[in-house]
């Protein structure tokens, strides 16, 4: 039988117990903080039984090459990773997605000053964000796409119903010997991921193409991830601002061209749109 898709029916509207958040990665008393700012509500869980249907994705998209990326004349991501003998004013990036200007030689995408950088570059684009109450209505009535940018092994074991999938992070492959290091120190610090679908996470080549597999380039999208985060206030220096997967996701698009009007983040993530309304949730299964 072919995998397919299940999701919950509509849950009884829920009773606001006060500020609260689970959070599997260890931000829950971050993000209580940080969404109060977005009136964000509390939640309870209602057990319901599911329905079915026959969508399926049948397997982990391969990672792909940037010449692949080239093909049927797509937007593709230019390669950073240039040695500075193939390009002088190399700044340092490690990886294939876009750093602010300014940010520190070398430094990760998750460096405090790129961050705070790319908060500025998400506001000085008026990236909305938006509760997953509106995002909801949006999606069903506006003409916009959720898109989870989780890992896909995670967008198959839950994801907002009606979403699709674009990994900016991806599965890591061990295949040489640093990335059976990371896989083991990984393990080391996380031993709950033994037995798990993967390990450790890589920066994902092609999220641009799995972008364009979900939707035309341009097109109006939401971004989400599992907690969604929080687009600090200049005002505070940004000091509240919260990264996650889907800010990262966001300043890519922004940053490639994608066009901000077109780029909206869902606060909260899968965890308020889920276990805090209550809303539809799917899941891939395979055979």
């Amino acid at each position: 039988t072919p995998g397919w898709v299940v999701a919950s029916p509509e849950r009884p509207s829920l009773h606001p117990l006060g500020l609260a958040r689970r959070s599997r990665d260890g931000m829950a008393t971050a993000m209580a903080s940080a969404s109060a700012s977005i009136a964000a509500r509390s939640f309870s869980f209602v057990v319901t039984t599911s329905r079915a249907s026959t969508t399926r994705r049948d397997r982990l998209r391969p990672r792909r090459s940037s010449s692949a990326l080239r093909r049927r004349g797509r937007v593709s991501v230019a390669t950073v990773r240039a040695s500075a003998d193939e390009e002088d004013d190399w700044d340092g990036n490690p990886g294939p997605f876009v750093r602010p200007e300014g940010s520190p030689f070398f430094a990760s995408y998750t460096d405090p000053t790129v961050w705070k950088l790319m908060q500025e570059t998400l506001r000085a684009g008026e990236i909305e964000q938006i509760l997953p109450a509106k995002a909801k209505l949006m999606a069903e009535n506006d003409g916009w796409t959720l898109i989870d940018v989780r890992p896909y092994p995670d967008y198959c074991e839950r994801h907002a119903w009606g979403a699709l999938n674009a990994q900016l992070y991806a599965p890591q492959e061990v295949n040489d010997i640093a990335s059976g290091f990371k896989a083991a120190a990984t393990l080391a610090l996380f031993p709950e991921r033994i037995g798990k679908k993967y390990v450790s996470v890589a920066e994902n080549d092609a999220f641009l193409d799995e972008m364009q597999d979900c939707v035309e380039w341009g097109s109006p999208v939401i971004l989400y991830c599992q907690n969604g985060g929080i687009i600090g206030d200049e005002a505070d220096d940004y000091e509240e601002g919260l990264q996650t997967v889907s800010l990262i996701a966001a300043h890519e698009l922004a940053a490639r061209g994608w066009g901000c009007e077109a780029i909206k983040h869902m606060a909260g993530g899968l965890a308020m749109w889920d276990e805090g309304e209550g809303f539809d949730v799917g899941e891939v299964r395979d055979e």
